[in-house]
């Protein structure tokens, strides 16, 4: 059976998102999730708790985006720090916030 072509996969995006304390718990945090992104499919990945550097990423549909960018703007307890089409991207600027956030 042949492969699907790239175009036919449709288009997502990774969303970086750094979380309070309150979500210490990944099940804490997919409850959150999913109370805020009701009718919204999403993948949570790259969950971390190091230290106060708590991350992950999420993948949501490209038609999901303006909703979801919108969703989680700060001051929230959950809020948005990057964005792209590419996780390796998404993973490298989560880095560099936290570095910056060491450095200041």
């Amino acid at each position: 059976m042949p492969k699907i072509s790239k175009a036919a996969r449709g288009k997502h995006r990774w969303v970086g998102l750094v979380f309070s304390t309150k979500f210490s718990d990944i099940n804490a945090l997919k409850d959150e999730l999913n109370h805020m992104l009701k009718n919204i499919n999403y993948r949570l990945y790259d969950y971390i708790l190091d230290g106060s550097h708590r991350s992950c990423i999420i993948k949501i549909k490209l038609e999901h985006y303006p909703f979801v960018r919108d969703m989680f703007v700060p001051p929230k307890e959950i809020f948005s720090i990057t964005s792209s089409g590419k996780i390796r991207l998404v993973r490298l600027r989560i880095s560099e916030y936290f570095e910056r956030q060491v450095d200041d």
